[in-house]
């Protein structure tokens, strides 16, 4: 929440690319989705858009969280700041339609002061995401959405490389190394993948079980996993092995250091 409100008060003093086009909002869908009704279109908009008509449009960069209860409190932060309000909306040249939904940028003042992406991006509950051919404030939300550090120090009775820990299966310690690459299951488990990218047999695997994601999320931010590749990792657990790859289960976030 303080972080939102320091966001808030930056805004203020921020002015980004004027908005074109002024709608307002009948109907939030969820924490980064709402529904709006055209006002006017006096500038440059996308094949569809015009006064009076109904769209569906999809905030850029704003990742919702897995967690239900953690995307349902930024469905309400969404809410709180545009449900039933005027908006402004300002598009990409490249990326405007997707699967019905409308890609946009949206202010609560014509003049591009209140950004409505940055904000929630910038509370716990949501991160940032890239959208390819959407880049014009890549920089700005990347920064609000950084993952938090959580504190650099885990009681390790010894720390392997993950290039090494396969060898100590059955050991409690800490395995450390780069993140090369990140999934998630259709069931909702996060794997982060030490040193070689899934499917590579030599990779080592941090295995974040779905039932305990939203305590993560709540301590490094909405799919925080998003933000890691290339980003160094340190994780205390038991070492096992599964289908032939060693891993670490994680079920709390005291357990993962991320070391920049």
């Amino acid at each position: 929440m303080r972080k939102t409100l320091i966001l808030t008060m930056l805004a203020g003093f921020l002015a980004f690319g004027a908005p074109l086009v002024p709608a307002l909002v009948t109907r939030v869908l969820d924490g980064a989705t709402v529904e709006v009704r055209i006002e006017s279109v006096p500038g440059p908009a996308p094949a569809g858009v015009q006064p009076g008509s109904l769209v569906t449009v999809r905030y850029i960069g704003v990742g919702l969280p897995l967690a239900p209860q953690y995307a349902e409190k930024l469905r309400s932060l969404n809410a709180l700041l545009v449900e039933g309000r005027r908006v402004y909306l300002e598009f990409e040249d490249k990326k405007t339609w997707e699967d019905g939904k409308l890609w946009a940028y949206v202010f609560l003042d014509a003049d591009g002061h209140l950004f409505v992406n940055a904000v929630l991006i910038a509370s716990p509950l949501a991160g940032f995401v890239p959208l390819p051919g959407a880049e014009r404030y890549n920089a700005l939300l990347a920064y609000m959405g950084r993952v938090p550090l959580a504190s650099p120090t885990l009681a390790c009775p010894t720390t392997y490389a993950w290039n090494e820990a396969g060898r100590y299966v059955g050991t409690t310690a800490c395995v450390e190394g780069p993140v090369a690459g990140v999934g998630t299951s259709r069931g909702g488990d996060v794997f982060l993948n030490l040193g070689k990218p899934y499917p590579d047999p030599g990779r080592f695997t941090l295995f974040i079980p779905a039932r305990h994601v939203g305590k993560f999320e709540a301590a490094f931010g909405a799919r925080f996993w998003t933000n890691l590749v290339g980003v160094r990792v340190r994780a205390l657990g038991e070492i096992r092995l599964y289908q032939g790859v060693p891993e670490i289960q994680l079920s709390e976030p005291e357990n993962l250091v991320i070391l920049r």
